[in-house]
């Protein structure tokens, strides 16, 4: 009787012992994010099971913190007043990485406080991966995303670098596929590499269960699948968005191991393929053919030639983004490309709407690219942004030759701007003193003079005083700025010009907007990089409107200077004139028979017709 009032007794305190836990536990609620089954790996396997108040081998909640609902600071106690506390990081649905402190010990009554049980708890600790055991896969685009050929290395089984021409990841979405697992995970294909040993053949399948930032370093998580055993099953891949052409793997299924990409124990260097080979269907223009710089994608490097144009820009230092178009259609200045992507992956259509080249640039239009194969459908102007207004993009000549300029003579010049033009010496300090010269009168000059007009010089502090004869008394100093005239057009009642200095530090091209406004007056605005806003005009100064500077030039040409003023407005920047020199022969002497005589009677009548019309116009005056 006194063993069942016992039993019966114990019953009772180990319920109303349940019950105080649940009441002092009822405000402590593991968020649903965390629960589940987790492994890890921490020397060997853990399990750690999770649910709404208690997590495995830690006991069950007492207290926690939410931080802005990603981290989550929970102190666990087991039954001998032993208090752990463990921080959450969650880095996907699928992981999170774990913080946990040892066991602490705290009499009954003493209060239990984070300041206590936490203390430290971020210094100095490496972080746990936990992996969802009932994962949901996720899109793998934001992970990895492409085809590239890759060359391997693994510090723990072999020295030096396994590089070969099949060894392949293909990371591809399949847009509009009934079977949601085709985005959600890609496949590394391993070659072995001959006279290395431990490299091998071999394709391994992953699939993608979420990514996350930290600082500069770009984490992804993924799970073999064709694998059981769990301790091989789950893998963690960095990148580094600096650098991104290189692949961190770790061996072992965790995330710790991972501080940088070349500290990786494998290491993969990656270099984007295209997955899809094209055959042209028709032929650019002979003149397009060379080497251009995109002034729409970064100055992004352009090479041309009669079936392809490959794009390769630069989004910062060690990398690059390369397209490759391919010519398939063209009718009258419409030409429709098939696109071979950044990634590689997939092919679309685009339109360009070309502009005959003239001088070193080409002007075009880009349409928007879809993925039907047909020229009524791609190069319909509807796939052409129709802004109100709009102007063309431009590949400039990557080694451009000068041309005439539209505007020549020598001008006085006042300037306005962000960057204004200043003094100073090109390549640096003379190797001797220069004479000491006085100089009356100084003024900043614009001058496009030499026999051919093909270069502008620009000197901000010019000497204008001349000696006795006439001739200029500075003829030691040289310019400040040198550049050469490249192209020129007229587009939106406006005239561009295209100059080309190899000493800006900015940028080698500039575009200018001109317009002349009187006989011997022409406004000029520089823009601030290799192509002029749509806002920008010939009073535009600020960059607010895309300008660094504008001038105001007032031709001064003097009797010795020799530098004739020309103005081209570039309607037609087609057209031979601008880059033709008019030979005058004068062959009233030759004796080559009757026809000789007959033009030397022609060119005395015109001689003679010229001169009576210039003596009769000095009477009338």
């Amino acid at each position: 009787m006194f063993s069942q009032n016992l039993k019966y007794l114990s019953y009772i305190l180990g319920l109303y012992l349940l019950i105080c836990i649940a009441e002092s536990n009822a405000d402590c609620e593991i968020p649903i994010i965390l629960r589940g089954r987790w492994f890890s790996w921490e020397k060997k396997n853990v399990i750690t099971e999770l649910d709404a108040n208690t997590m495995s081998q830690r006991g069950y909640c007492v207290d926690i913190k939410d931080d802005y609902h990603q981290n989550y600071t929970i102190i666990f106690r087991k039954d001998d007043n032993c208090y752990t506390c463990v921080k959450f990081l969650v880095r996907t649905v699928n992981i999170l990485d774990k913080i946990e402190k040892t066991c602490v010990n705290i009499k009954e009554g003493d209060e239990v406080s984070f300041d206590r049980v936490c203390r430290n708890i971020d210094q100095d600790q490496s972080l746990t991966t936990l992996f969802l055991d009932n994962y949901t896969p996720l899109n793998c685009r934001s992970s990895i995303e492409g085809v590239f050929n890759f060359a391997y290395q693994n510090r723990f089984k072999f020295t030096g670098e396994c590089k070969h021409p099949d060894a392949l990841i293909k990371s591809c979405q399949a847009p509009g596929s009934q079977f949601l697992i085709n985005n959600q995970k890609f496949n590394i294909t391993y070659r072995a590499c001959e006279g290395m040993k431990d490299t091998f053949d071999g394709v391994v399948e992953y699939v993608c269960l979420g990514d996350w930032i930290v600082g500069k370093n770009h984490y992804f998580a993924v799970a073999n699948t064709k694998e059981s055993r769990q301790d091989e099953k789950y893998r963690c891949f960095l990148k580094n968005r600096d650098d991104d052409l290189y692949l961190g793997v770790s061996i072992t299924a965790e995330c710790n191991t991972l501080k940088t990409v070349e500290k990786s124990p494998e290491r993969l260097r990656i270099t984007p393929v295209k997955s899809e080979v094209v055959q042209p269907g028709c032929r650019l223009p002979q003149n397009f053919t060379g080497e251009w710089i995109n002034t729409a994608n970064i100055d992004a490097d352009v090479v041309i030639n009669e079936t392809h144009i490959i794009e390769t820009s630069y989004p910062d230092e060690g990398r690059y983004r390369r397209t490759i178009y391919i010519c398939q259609e063209q009718r009258d200045n419409r030409v429709m490309f098939a696109r071979l992507t950044v990634e590689g992956c997939q092919k679309d259509f685009v339109c360009f709407d070309f502009v005959p080249r003239h001088h070193n640039v080409i002007r075009y239009r880009k349409g928007i690219p879809v993925i039907i194969d047909d020229f009524s459908t791609v190069c319909s102007w509807v796939q052409f942004k129709n802004k109100i207004k709009w102007n063309y993009n431009l590949f400039l000549a990557k080694y451009p030759v000068a041309v005439r300029c539209p505007i020549a003579g020598k001008f006085n010049f006042t300037q306005r701007g962000e960057v204004p033009f200043e003094t100073r010496i090109l390549g640096g300090v003379t190797g001797s003193p220069r004479p000491n010269i006085y100089c009356k009168q100084n003024i900043s000059d614009f001058s496009v003079c030499e026999t051919e007009q093909k270069e502008i010089a620009i000197d901000e502090n010019y000497c204008l005083s001349v000696d006795y004869l006439g001739r200029p008394v500075d003829i030691y100093s040289d310019p400040d700025y040198r550049m050469k005239c490249i192209g020129f057009w007229r587009e939106n009642l406006k005239s561009y010009m295209i100059t080309y200095d190899e000493l800006d530090p900015f940028s080698k091209y500039r575009c200018w907007v001109y317009q002349r406004a009187d006989l011997n007056r022409i406004f000029i605005s520089q823009a601030i990089g290799p192509f002029c806003d749509l806002n920008q005009g010939v009073f535009s100064w600020n960059h607010t409107e895309g300008a660094a500077v504008a001038l105001d030039l007032i031709e001064y040409e003097r009797e010795r200077d020799q530098c004739p003023m020309h103005f081209d407005d570039g309607a037609d920047p087609w057209g031979t004139s601008a880059d033709s020199i008019n030979v005058i022969v004068f062959d009233f002497f030759s004796t080559n028979g009757l026809s000789s005589s007959s033009s030397v009677v022609a060119s005395t009548k015109n001689l003679v017709f010229v001169t009576v019309s210039l003596i009769t116009l000095y009477k009338l005056t």
